[in-house]
């Protein structure tokens, strides 16, 4: 499943940066970011999932940025069937969270990570009830579960040695693949990136089925999953910047870029 780092600085100029790789079906067509949604906002912008018309993440420069990631609890309905969980940043961007109104989502279990201006939190629904966690100043990783929860197996594998060098600060300069270069290269673009990247070079070393591999081709209990695409954020006053890259190969990143040290 999905793997988002997020590092949160209350008062600085960008108070939120983040690292989003998105785990899908590599059968399920998808768009890169742009403004597909005019009906709701023509200053939404994000990943679409074509299949269901949602987003993968959602974004605008007021709104800051909302990504969702999907969660194991299963969730049963009368019929069947759900609501896509694409809605879910469109609505949050949007200004609508879910449970904001005592009513609980049609959807399958997910978390949200949610950044603006202000901070970031995570709004996790797991077929009983929306759950909102802060997070606080510092580095944070989320997935299928709990955020920074040591006993998932990529957090366990990662999160401490994400808090262990210099964060982003500010917005990506470069695109995912060319800030891999220079991460890999042992040199940084200027825009305090390379400590992330150069640790999902170092990631890639993993097989993409092993539990602890952040870059992932696997069959999990619903299917085929594999990291599409990657994207680099930051949220500022005003500002949402974003830097997205296409995966050629599901999975695997030797397949669009060229790494000498992973």
């Amino acid at each position: 499943m999905c793997t988002v780092v997020v590092r949160v600085d209350p008062g600085s100029a960008w108070p939120v940066t983040m690292l989003a790789l998105r785990d899908e079906s590599p059968d399920r067509p998808w768009d890169p970011p742009a403004a597909w949604w005019p009906e709701r906002d023509p200053g939404i912008r994000g990943v679409r999932d074509r299949s269901a018309g949602g987003a993968w993440l959602a974004a605008s420069d007021e709104a800051g940025l909302a990504v969702v990631l999907n969660r194991g609890e299963d969730v049963p309905t009368a019929d069947g069937t759900w609501a896509t969980r694409g809605i879910v940043p469109l609505d949050a961007v949007g200004g609508v969270l879910p449970g904001h109104d005592g009513t609980l989502p049609t959807t399958r279990a997910f978390n949200l990570v949610r950044a603006t201006a202000a901070g970031a939190e995570v709004l996790a629904w797991d077929g009983e009830r929306v759950r909102t966690s802060e997070l606080g100043p510092g580095v944070h990783m989320v997935t299928h579960g709990e955020p920074d929860d040591p006993a998932a197996p990529r957090i366990g594998r990662w999160l401490e040695a994400f808090r262990g060098v210099e964060p982003p600060t500010g917005p990506p300069v470069l695109g995912p693949f060319d800030e891999l270069r220079t991460a890999d290269a042992g040199d940084d673009a200027g825009d305090g990136w390379s400590g992330w990247f150069g640790l999902l070079a170092e990631s890639a070393v993993l097989p993409a089925d092993d539990p602890d591999a952040i870059l992932r081709d696997a069959h999990e209990r619903d299917g085929h999953f594999a990291t599409l695409s990657i994207v680099a954020a930051a949220v500022g006053p005003g500002r949402t910047v974003l830097q997205h890259a296409r995966l050629t190969e599901p999975g695997r990143l030797d397949g669009s870029v060229e790494l000498h040290h992973a």
